[in-house]
């Protein structure tokens, strides 16, 4: 199986990078200032799972990922619309889509210009980050990674089982706790609701999730944030569980309290941050639904300055 990525960014680089050490055809698709980085300073991952290094086959061309069986698509949410015009072309020529951005609102525009056939629905729970010279840094246990086929793309491709557990077979063979579900939707809001709240907590408070599990207060911002996000779930009708505000609480209690998100390292580094897909994202689906979310919108306005990088918050 060929692969392709779409970004060599710290996710695509680091599920990348385990692919294409396991002797995979992986090609990574990346912007030129990334290309003559990796070229500069070699592609090189710290990881807490091991340590390597590879001889990565980089492109700047669109044209060179025509012929892979599967494109991961790991760039931030607000270059998605960017890369669209190139994604309709690569999966009208047979090109299968793995998303694997944070949230769930960017499937509602890729299920409405893509084919279901050709795209699938993604997601990744992970740590890691690049450093000054651009090499990935991976820094806690969980590299979970799951995958599927949309319901109505069953239907409309009779081959697709057999391509999903040919991939199942690539995460496994690269030591990647690849995890193929049906209801992949589902698992994706199951992602979406630990990360909105998690990022939410991480960046307001510019720290750790440990001082949100130790500050009375803060953990109540963080209840109000997962129940605001459970609500629209029951409405959209995703069919999470019903005690899930439990496990979500209990889980808050079990992460390593050094552990933050990258929307706080984003933060930090002054880089644009993801709120509009995450937290803007679930005020938006509330609204429609008529639900209130003062939690949400505390942080979003909290955050809101920097939407666009540090030098936004000074203008």
């Amino acid at each position: 199986m060929k692969i392709g990525v779409m970004g060599a960014g710290a996710v695509g680089g680091y599920f990348g990078g385990l692919l294409a050490k396991s002797g995979v055809d992986v090609r990574f698709l990346v912007r030129p200032a990334r290309a003559a980085q990796l070229k500069k300073e070699g592609f090189a991952v710290r990881s807490v799972h091991g340590d390597f290094s590879i001889d990565p086959v980089v492109t700047t061309s669109i044209a060179d990922m025509e012929d892979v069986d599967m494109l991961l698509l790991a760039v931030k949410n607000y270059h998605l619309s960017d890369a669209l015009p190139d994604l309709i072309a690569l999966t009208q020529k047979g090109v299968v889509l793995l998303p694997l951005l944070n949230g769930v609102k960017h499937m509602d525009l890729l299920k409405s210009v893509i084919d279901p056939g050709h795209l699938l629905g993604g997601s990744c729970y992970i740590e890691v980050t690049l450093d000054g010279r651009g090499h990935i840094v991976q820094t806690s246990d969980i590299r979970d990674l799951v995958f599927g086929p949309l319901k109505e793309a069953l239907s409309v491709r009779k081959d697709l089982p057999d391509l999903l557990m040919r991939l199942q077979d690539v995460f496994t063979n690269a030591g990647l706790p690849g995890l193929l579900h049906q209801e992949i939707m589902r698992e994706m809001w199951k992602k979406y609701v630990f990360l909105c709240a998690f990022s939410g907590v991480t960046a307001s408070t510019r720290a750790p999730i440990g001082v949100t599990a130790s500050t009375p207060a803060t953990r109540r911002l963080y209840q109000g944030l997962v129940e605001e996000l459970l609500a629209v779930a029951k409405a959209r009708d995703i069919g999470l569980a019903e005690h899930m505000a439990d496990v979500m609480m209990k889980r808050l209690e079990q992460i390593d309290p050094a552990m933050t998100s990258s929307l706080h390292r984003d933060l930090e580094k002054g880089l644009p941050l993801e709120i509009d897909s995450l937290q803007g994202a679930l005020i938006e689906m509330a609204s429609e639904s008529g639900i209130s979310t003062p939690w949400h919108q505390g942080v979003y306005a909290v955050l809101a300055p920097y939407r666009g990088g540090a030098l936004s918050a000074k203008k």
